[in-house]
């Protein structure tokens, strides 16, 4: 039962808004194009995002 709930949580956290989406692709395309502060933002996103997933995938256990 534990398991359902995490999954389901990770399911609604995943979901992002049209803004969310928006934002993230701009700071993509601003990275690819060479923008330093950009690319430092894309790589705490991608932390943050790492962090998460693992923290959650502890929870498994």
């Amino acid at each position: 039962m534990k398991r359902y709930f995490i999954l389901a949580m990770m399911s609604l956290a995943a979901c992002e808004s049209p803004a969310e989406i928006a934002a993230r692709e701009q700071l993509d395309a601003a990275c690819l194009k060479g923008d330093l502060r950009a690319c430092a933002a894309v790589q705490q996103r991608v932390a943050a995002e790492n962090q998460a997933l693992a923290t959650t995938a502890l929870g498994f256990d």
